[in-house]
């Protein structure tokens, strides 16, 4: 005779959901906080701006919301500056915060 063969179910795994609650994470997390994209050395994008302190073509000095950043280089220019979003391109030697 032949076994009958028992196949059990596995319940079903669940998947992490990561990216559910992405919008709330981002809306608390960052609330208030300083945001700050690097291409290479030649752009820098900063969320978070609040003013320029010192800007001279060898470096800048900028205010953020808790600090200073200090973007040092050569041929520097503020190429937009609204509402604390700040792009600044030039070639980027280093890049310092000063709480």
């Amino acid at each position: 005779m032949a076994k009958k063969l028992k196949i059990e179910r596995q319940k079903k795994k669940v998947k992490w959901n990561l990216f559910s609650n992405l919008d709330e994470v981002f809306d608390n997390d960052l609330l208030g906080k300083t945001y700050t994209e690097i291409f290479s050395n030649k752009k820098l994008n900063i969320d978070g701006c609040v003013k320029v302190n010192e800007y001279t073509d060898t470096y800048i000095k900028l205010k953020l919301q808790r600090g200073n950043l200090i973007i040092c280089g050569s041929e520097m220019q503020i190429v937009f500056f609204e509402n604390n979003l700040i792009t600044v391109k030039g070639e980027l030697s280093s890049i310092e915060f000063c709480v």
